[in-house]
């Protein structure tokens, strides 16, 4: 008896019916993804995800990881975290975050209803909304102190996402489109002094939005009220996990997006992931090297439609 499924039939048929048949990749000038994938046996092309995978396994004989770690139990790197992102903020460039409105949907209708949405009002979100969507992606939610081995104490600040080793390697940043309390322009945020601090203009905002790649119009790019931009600096985190770290960097960002995300849907506002983006105009309109410091994700925010 057949129990072939008839629609599975129909769809491998037709992904056969374009499928590669060639002695090797080597021969294929323009070579996509799906002929990487039917060529997977071919060893003479690079092949970075997999080689990152392999990169940032960890073994329990690994000496130099396990020294790298170590060097952070002590007194001088426990000081060093309880300041982590402590900074003084020139008055001129600091924004003051508005107290942070009431989500009263609870969780898990929130997780329920939550959806990506592309299509925007066009309508401003006000700060409080957006500062509050900001704290609950990163803010600090906490503190204690700790012991530390000559004597005396020092204070930790724990935040709303978790973070390996609570070494934070992700800024949460935003481009202000329509903000009413915001002129249009990118915005860091600073956690622990629970600020926005100015960091581009609306030309820095334009060249942001060139570097958009949304293939037919899918996101409404101009309606949506804010952008959240997610910016790594991975060696925060590379210096004591090694190449583990850049794991704990997308874990990070995952975090923060979900909070987010929740929290938009608990106001009725709309959100969605975007990765479609040119990460050299990306990172050149936001004075960002790409290695060292990159964007790593954005979330668009507005009024859906």
């Amino acid at each position: 008896m057949d129990h072939t499924d008839p629609q599975l039939a129909e769809a491998s048929a037709g992904v056969s019916a374009y499928r590669l048949l060639s002695p090797g990749l080597q021969t294929v000038g323009l070579r996509t993804h799906q002929a990487r994938y039917d060529n997977l046996g071919e060893a003479r092309f690079p092949r970075p995800a997999e080689e990152f995978v392999v990169a940032s396994r960890f073994a329990p004989w690994d000496r130099e990881a396990q020294l790298s770690g170590a060097d952070y139990f002590g007194d001088v790197m426990a000081t060093a975290l309880s300041v982590i992102d402590h900074e003084t903020v020139a008055a001129a460039d600091a924004v003051e975050l508005p107290p942070p409105v009431e989500v009263s949907l609870p969780l898990d209708e929130a997780v329920a209803r939550r959806r990506s949405v592309r299509r925007y009002t066009g309508d401003p979100v006000a700060l409080a909304e957006l500062g509050t969507m900001i704290r609950f992606g990163g803010g600090v939610t906490g503190e204690a102190d700790g012991e530390l081995m000559r004597g005396g104490t020092t204070t930790y600040r724990f935040r709303a996402v978790p973070s390996g080793g609570g070494l934070y390697p992700v800024e949460i940043h935003v481009a202000a489109l329509d903000v009413p309390e915001l002129p249009v322009g990118t915005y860091r945020y600073s956690p622990v002094e629970d600020v926005l601090v100015r960091t581009g203009d609306r030309a820095t905002v334009d060249r942001l939005r060139e570097s958009f790649a949304i293939p037919g119009g899918i996101i409404s790019v101009e309606s949506a009220a804010a952008v959240v931009l997610l910016v790594a600096r991975p060696w925060r985190s590379m210096r004591k996990y090694g190449p583990r770290g850049m794991r704990f960097v997308l874990h990070e960002c995952g975090g923060i997006a979900q909070n987010m995300h929740l929290t938009a849907t608990g106001f009725g506002l709309g959100t969605t992931d975007c990765s479609s983006y040119v990460d050299d105009l990306a990172n050149e309109a936001l004075g960002l090297d790409g290695v060292l410091s990159f964007l790593a994700h954005t979330i668009f925010v507005g009024w859906p439609g």
